[in-house]
């Protein structure tokens, strides 16, 4: 099953690099090979990776050296491969900021595991930054959706906008010219907006109106 993730194999072997690529395209992965960092850079500049497989002995550059550099500006997840194997080198290595340390020869099914653990793990990390908190209520940013326990309401994208503006301004009044303004609607459709979202926000279990009017200002999120 092709998984639509994207792997880019860095290792100045050829023959293992060849066969890597091999061995994961038919396990459903998209796979790139390149034999130093040099070539590695120029892949990163135009494409997104979903892992780095990294080799640590590379030409010119050594993948610590890579690692180090790229996770000032990246944060794509890193397995590295090592012939050496020692406590103190896997130590070295995790504290390059890669996420896994595989020593060789390895099993290709091993490699496979982690990969599936790394990816697996990175789309976790990825899932819950994009969800906030309102007091007991979840809001998944990227989907619109509000959720508690096991039910969930979508809002539309003008809810959400007022929702996010009135969460930066957690616990403060917002005026409703302000929010009107920020989304491009009158005030009245800010009202109308507000009377959604609340609607929305009380039919989830044992949800109150989190979403209170400040008279004759405008309206203020307090959970």
């Amino acid at each position: 099953m092709y998984k639509q993730k994207h792997i880019l194999v860095i290792d100045d072997d050829k023959k293992l690099g060849s066969l890597l690529k091999s061995f994961l395209t038919e396990k459903g992965y998209l796979v790139d090979f390149v034999e130093n960092t040099l070539l590695a850079r120029e892949k990163l500049f135009n494409i997104i990776f979903d892992l780095l497989i990294l080799d640590v002995m590379l030409p010119k550059e050594s993948g610590l050296s890579f690692a180090s550099k790229l996770r000032v500006s990246h944060d794509t997840p890193i397995l590295m491969l090592s012939a050496m194997s020692s406590p103190k080198d896997r130590i070295l290595g995790l504290k390059t900021g890669v996420d896994e340390y595989l020593a060789k020869p390895f099993e290709p099914e091993e490699l496979l595991l982690r990969i599936e653990n790394v990816i697996r793990r990175s789309q976790s990390f990825q899932q819950e930054i994009n969800i906030i908190k309102i007091g007991i209520l979840n809001f998944d940013i990227n989907k619109s959706i509000l959720s508690r326990k096991n039910t969930s309401v979508k809002l539309t994208v003008k809810e959400t906008k007022v929702l996010l503006l009135l969460y930066k301004n957690l616990g403060n009044d917002v005026k409703r010219e302000k929010l009107a303004i920020e989304i491009n609607v009158s005030v009245r459709t800010i009202d109308v907006l507000v009377k959604r979202i609340r609607e929305k926000i009380t039919s989830l279990p044992n949800s109150k109106n989190i979403l209170l009017t400040s008279r004759g200002i405008g309206y203020k999120l307090e959970p």
